[in-house]
């Protein structure tokens, strides 16, 4: 099955937010930036398999926006952690594209993203 997108609500808008920064401490993925109001934005990303940054923009699906949060459905990338025995059977496991316009596009392996 083919990759897919969801254009998904998380609370927050990338759209036109820069400063990102990222701190992982083993298990959980710290993601920091300043949304398009210039507030600081602080998302939790528990039981983190992987994450990505890239300053290139690439799309999946022609639904896809380049300044919008989506879950990529029937995941590649996800479903290698999967076959490989990285995940866990009790957590549900999402693939979150991030696309942040021109200030790039961050990729997140979780259980679940917090807005905190």
């Amino acid at each position: 099955m083919s990759e897919t997108l969801e254009i998904v609500e998380l609370g927050f808008s990338v759209a036109d937010a820069e400063d990102i920064t990222f701190k992982f401490d083993g298990s959980d993925l710290i993601l920091q930036f300043n949304d398009w109001q210039e507030k600081k934005v602080v998302v939790k990303c528990l039981n983190t398999l992987g994450f990505k940054f890239q300053n290139a923009e690439y799309e999946i699906s022609s639904s896809e926006r380049f300044d919008s949060c989506h879950i990529v459905h029937h995941s590649k990338w996800l479903e290698e952690h999967i076959k490989q025995g990285e995940t866990w059977g009790n957590e549900s496991w999402s693939h979150y594209k991030l696309n942040f316009n021109a200030s790039g596009i961050v990729e997140i392996l979780c259980s679940q993203l917090i807005k905190t």
